[in-house]
Order: C-alpha cells, then sequence, then structure tokens
C-alpha cells in the first residue's frame, strides 16, 4: 500500500492467487495517473506531480507496486531564505530477498523531476525545508487526501 499516495492495498485476483513467499510478477494494467501535492509545516516548501502504479506481484508475504512520478516538483516558496525545497519520500523496497524501510530519500531540490519505481510498498512522499548546505531534513508534512 502507498500510504501517502493512497495506492491501495485491497487485495486483487491476482493477488489472491500469488503465493505468499515467492516474487511473482505479471503485467499489469496501470491505474490512472493521480495528482498530489503538499506543504511543508513552515509553508516554505510546496511539493506537486502526478503519480502511477500498478500490483507488480508478491514477495515475502506482502503486494510489490511498479510506477512512477511524472512531474515530481519541489517549488521554494520563500526565494533568498537560505532554505531549500525538498520532496523526499520514504517507503519499504523488496531488495535481495527481504523486505526493508527507506526513509528521508530525497528525490527532487528546488525543481522538477520524472523517474520510475520498481518493487515498493508503503509509499509517501513529503513537503520538507532544509538549510542549504545541510542535509537535514525540517517541518516534513506528507501529502494526505
Amino acid at each position: 500500500m502507498f500510504t501517502g499516495l493512497a495506492l491501495s492495498s485491497a487485495p486483487s485476483a491476482a493477488a489472491s492467487t500469488a503465493a505468499e513467499t515467492e516474487t511473482i510478477t505479471q503485467s499489469a494494467s496501470a491505474g490512472p495517473a493521480r495528482g498530489f501535492w503538499a506543504v511543508s509545516h513552515s509553508t516554505k516548501a510546496k511539493i506537486s506531480g502526478t503519480y502511477q502504479y500498478w500490483y507488480a506481484g508478491r514477495a515475502g508475504g506482502r503486494a510489490l507496486y511498479d510506477g512512477r512520478f511524472m512531474g515530481a516538483t519541489a517549488e521554494d516558496r520563500v526565494a533568498g531564505d537560505k532554505y531549500q525545497a525538498v520532496l523526499a519520500l520514504k517507503y519499504d523496497e523488496f531488495v535481495g530477498g527481504a523486505w526493508r524501510p527507506v526513509k528521508n530519500r530525497v528525490a527532487v531540490v528546488n525543481g522538477t523531476k520524472s523517474w520510475s519505481f520498481k518493487n515498493k510498498a508503503n509509499v509517501v512522499a513529503y513537503a520538507c525545508d532544509r538549510k542549504v548546505g545541510t542535509k537535514k531534513l525540517l517541518n516534513c508534512d506528507s501529502w494526505s487526501f
């Protein structure tokens, strides 16, 4: 399930027939592209864009999703304040036969990007501030609906 991006964890017909303990990939049609946006707690950073995902199988007893972000933007709403706008991600990924959590993965800084992803679950996008020249994410707020 993609919590912050509203990806459904409802079982599909394909999911119910997949074995719980092995990775099964299949071709699946993508769901509709959906928009997202959030503003950091300070309101200095805004994220927005479009995402799309599809069920890709099961691994380690959980559903896997593949998908893409299109035109994902981190907008600095206060120019010259020595802070950057960051679109950060949190998710679980299936690597080397096991699930592992990934937190505070910086995806976009003061700009726009598009990318694809594979073998993820529980993806959440955050709008964060970050002081120029540092790595610490501040005032993060997730996209919600």
